[in-house]
């Protein structure tokens, strides 16, 4: 359950705050956007989602998102769909979140 508050959380305070690049971008558009626009946006990230884990910050998601978009088939993937997946993956490796399902 605090996951996805975390994720409504985040998507509540990210679309505004970053103009360059939103939750709702393309990962080929994060791929194709500055480090400062990219961190930006990760950083809301970070912020939305270190309570639930502390290991989510924005150097995480940096991390993560240019991995998720450096799959082949990502392009037209949203970048709110590699914040899921980070999300996921970081909680699978660390045992959490498996009482919330």
């Amino acid at each position: 359950m605090r996951r996805f508050s975390a994720l409504f959380l985040a998507a509540t305070l990210v679309p505004g705050a970053a103009s360059a690049l939103s939750m709702t971008d393309t990962l080929e558009a994060w791929k194709q956007s500055s480090a400062l626009d990219r961190l930006q946006l990760a950083t809301r990230f970070g912020k939305s989602f270190v309570s639930v884990n502390e290991s989510f910050t924005a150097g995480y998601f940096v991390k993560c998102i240019d991995e998720v978009a450096g799959y082949s088939n990502s392009q037209k993937a949203k970048i709110e769909d590699a914040v899921r997946e980070c999300v996921a993956s970081q909680l699978r490796m660390t045992g959490k979140g498996q009482a919330d399902e």
